[in-house]
C-alpha cells in the first residue's frame, strides 16, 4: 500500500466501506441516489469500489463532470459512456450517427460524436433513454456522477433555466425508465443550488425521489487499519498499539488526513525508527497551526463565501461562539455569543442557519441535550487557532 493523499487508490488499496457499499447496492434495486458527505471523506473511492464490483446484471458508469459548464455537455459524455454498452445495437449506431448539426463533433475517448444544437439536449437524453430501454442484455445501467453539483452550479451561474430544467429532465426520465439510475455524489451541498434556483423562480422538488446516504468517516478499526498498513508500507514499526488508534482518532478516521499524517511521518523518520504518540501529536498539531494549510483545511472558510452569501458574517459569528467550547454550547448560548455582533437577526434566522450549518457538516446536535458543537474535532481545532477563538471551559450545560 502506497501513501497518497488525495490521489486515486487503486481497489485493493481501498479500505473498509464494505457494510456502505452493500447498503448502496441494495438501496439501488429501488431507486436514484445522493452520496452525501464532506469533502476528503472519500465519496469517489467509494463510486470506485461500486464500480468495481457491481450487482450482477448492471452497468455502472462513473464521471467526473466537475469540469462541464452545460447540460448538452452532459449529455455527450452520458452518450460517450453508454457506446461501449449500446454499439452492438444496429440502431443505437444508426442513431448516433443521425445526430448531426455538423461534422465537427466533441471527440470523447475513441468516439467522436457527431455535434447536435444545444437547443436538443433534452430530446437526445430522451432518445437516449429509450435505446437503453430497449438493450435486453442489460438488467439496470447506473450513472455515477461525481461533483453532480458543482457543475449544476457552473450551469446556473450562466443559465439558471438550463439547470432547472437539466434537474426536471433527469427526474422525468428516472421516473419513465426503470433500468435507468443515477447516483450524484460532491462536496458542494446540492441544497444550496436548490436553494438559489427558488429564488429565481423554481419550485420543483427534482430529488424527491432519491434516497440520500452519507457517507462517514472511516469505522474506528477500518481507519487504524488502515494507519497500520501504511506505517507497515514505510517501514516504520511501533512500540505498542496506541500510535496507529492515536492516528486514526487525531483526524477524526478520515481517510485523507491519515494519509497525510504517514505521509509527515515518513518524510521525517529513520526507517529504522519507531513512531510515537508525541510526534503524530506534533505532527497534527503543526498542520492545523501552519500558516501554509498543507491539509488545505482553509477550505472550511473560504466556501463559507459561496454557501451563505449575505448570511456569511452571520454564519461565522455563530461558528466563532461553537468554537470557543470543546464541549459544545447550549442553542441559545451560541445564538448569544453571535449575536452580540449580529443583534438584528432574528430568533428564526439563527435557527435555520444552524440548520444550514448542520447539512453542511459543521456542526451537529447532540441527541441528548441538544448542544452544538463542531462536527469534526480537527475543523474545530482549525478554526480555534486561526479565528483566534478564546476557549471557556464546561459550557455546554
Amino acid at each position: 500500500m502506497k501513501i497518497n493523499p488525495g490521489g486515486k487508490l487503486d481497489i485493493e488499496e481501498i479500505v473498509g466501506r464494505d457494510q456502505l457499499l452493500v447498503f448502496i447496492r441494495e438501496r439501488l434495486l429501488t431507486q436514484s441516489l445522493i452520496l452525501a458527505a464532506e469533502r476528503r471523506m472519500g465519496k469517489t473511492h467509494v463510486l470506485h469500489k461500486l464500480v468495481a464490483n457491481p450487482p450482477n446484471g448492471w452497468v455502472m458508469l462513473q464521471r467526473d463532470v466537475e469540469g462541464l459548464r452545460s447540460a448538452t455537455e452532459f449529455v455527450q459524455y452520458a452518450i460517450a459512456d453508454l457506446h461501449p454498452h449500446l454499439s452492438k445495437a444496429q440502431q443505437f449506431r444508426d442513431w448516433v450517427n443521425t445526430m448531426v448539426s455538423d461534422a465537427s463533433g466533441a471527440q470523447i475517448g475513441p468516439l467522436k460524436l457527431p455535434n447536435f444544437p444545444p437547443q436538443h439536449w433534452k430530446k437526445v437524453s430522451q432518445d437516449a433513454a429509450m435505446h437503453l430501454q430497449a438493450a435486453k442484455d442489460i438488467s439496470h445501467i447506473a450513472f455515477l456522477s461525481d461533483e453532480f453539483p458543482w457543475m449544476l452550479q457552473n450551469i446556473a451561474k450562466t443559465n439558471p433555466q438550463e439547470a432547472m430544467e437539466l434537474l426536471d429532465v433527469l427526474r422525468a426520465l428516472r421516473q419513465q425508465n426503470d433500468k435507468l439510475r443515477v447516483v450524484f455524489t460532491g462536496s458542494i451541498g446540492l441544497h444550496h443550488i436548490l436553494r438559489q434556483l427558488k429564488t429565481q423562480g423554481y419550485n420543483n422538488a427534482p430529488t424527491n425521489d432519491m434516497a440520500s446516504i452519507k457517507v462517514p468517516p472511516l469505522a474506528t478499526g477500518d481507519a487504524r487499519q488502515l494507519a497500520v498498513s501504511l506505517l507497515g508500507a514505510i517501514g516504520l514499526a511501533t512500540a505498542d498499539q496506541n500510535p496507529p488508534m492515536q492516528i486514526a482518532l487525531e483526524v477524526d478516521c478520515i481517510p485523507y488526513y491519515i494519509h497525510h499524517v504517514l505521509s509527515e511521518l515518513s518524510r521525517r523518520q529513520d526507517p529504522t525508527a519507531r513512531a510515537t504518540q508525541l510526534q503524530i501529536a506534533k505532527i497534527v498539531d503543526e498542520a492545523i497551526k501552519s500558516p501554509h494549510d498543507p491539509w488545505n483545511l482553509q477550505h472550511y472558510e473560504d466556501r463559507t463565501h459561496d454557501y451563505y452569501g449575505m448570511q456569511r458574517d452571520s454564519c461565522l459569528a455563530l461558528l466563532d461562539a461553537v468554537a470557543s467550547s470543546n464541549e459544545g454550547l447550549a442553542i441559545q448560548t451560541a445564538i448569544n455569543g453571535a449575536k452580540a455582533s449580529h443583534p438584528d437577526v432574528t430568533k428564526n434566522e439563527w435557527l435555520e442557519l444552524i440548520h444550514l450549518l448542520q447539512r453542511d457538516y459543521y456542526v451537529v446536535r447532540n441527541d441528548q441535550t441538544g448542544a452544538l458543537a463542531f462536527k469534526f474535532s480537527i475543523v474545530r481545532r482549525w478554526w480555534q487557532w486561526h479565528r483566534n477563538i478564546t476557549i471557556s471551559v464546561g459550557a455546554a450545560s
